[in-house]
């Protein structure tokens, strides 16, 4: 069974957040690789995000790494983000030794349909839709018996020298119980070339009552007008052997096109983080 953790501790670790942005000039909020919890932005009109990456995730009864953990974003005008995420998982097995395969493929369309210059906060739709490769990894136990689809909806305001996003969304499974997601996120421009975020993420079968909660730290760092590297590292808050015990992402993120948005967000973050 898993561990209950009540609605009032759950709500202390959110408020945390804003709080570690507090006292910088000038902040940029974005969702995306390497945070769980995506925001609004797109890439911008006929722009790319590439991300490839190495994740890993340990629970109380699994250990999965992906490498390459790849997902490719492309802009279609200025308020929708075409999305397709896939990766090489290994994973233990209980008998011992490694699999690994193919993960599922994972297909999204992003929406903006408010803007902040206009309505005073972005907010986007983000439906995605998880289906298994025909490679067997499903049947093998690597990725998840498909399809799942995934229904977020995404706000990002900025406050002062603070931007918050915050994502909710339901998750429906083929074959075990769907959830609730559920994530704030706040980030701040540290210098011109670097952005460091924090977030808390939960996942439960009731709207923010139990299940896994994890609290996630990460960075972008500019390397030039094309790359930047992300990374993230992260614990669970709950402890149960189901939930999350340790997550981490290490990957670099090309951008091509003309068009680009800097303060536009990537794709999802690798789907067998809330896609479990």
């Amino acid at each position: 069974m898993k561990p209950m953790l009540s609605r009032l501790s759950i709500s202390r670790f959110w408020l945390a957040v804003p709080m570690l942005c507090v006292g910088v000039q000038t902040a940029l909020a974005q969702g995306g690789p390497p945070m769980l919890t995506d925001d609004p932005g797109t890439p911008g009109n006929r722009a790319w995000e590439i991300n490839a990456a190495y994740f890993e995730q340990h629970t109380g009864q699994e250990h999965t790494r992906s490498f390459p953990h790849v997902d490719f974003n492309y802009g279609l005008g200025e308020h929708i983000q075409l999305k397709y995420e896939t990766g090489w998982v290994f994973a233990d097995a209980p008998a011992g030794g490694v699999k690994s395969g193919l993960d599922d493929s994972l297909l999204g369309l992003k929406w903006r349909f408010l803007d902040q210059d206009r309505h005073g906060l972005d907010m986007s739709v983000y439906p995605q839709l998880q289906v298994e490769n025909s490679t067997g990894s499903a049947e093998r136990g690597i990725a998840l018996p498909g399809p799942n689809l995934f229904l977020p909806i995404e706000v990002a305001r900025e406050i002062g020298s603070v931007k918050l996003v915050g994502e909710v969304g339901y998750q429906y499974f083929r074959t075990q119980q769907n959830e609730w997601v559920v994530g704030l996120l706040g980030a701040v421009q540290a210098s011109e070339a670097l952005e460091l975020m924090a977030e808390v993420r939960s996942f439960s079968e009731k709207f923010l009552n139990g299940g896994d909660l994890i609290l996630n730290i990460g960075l972008r760092q500019r390397l030039n007008k094309r790359f930047k590297l992300l990374a993230s590292v992260g614990t669970g808050l709950n402890h149960g052997p189901e939930t999350t015990s340790f997550i981490a992402y290490l990957g670099i993120q090309l951008v091509l096109g003309e068009d680009h948005q800097d303060n536009a967000s990537s794709a999802a973050h690798a789907s067998r983080l809330f896609q479990r």
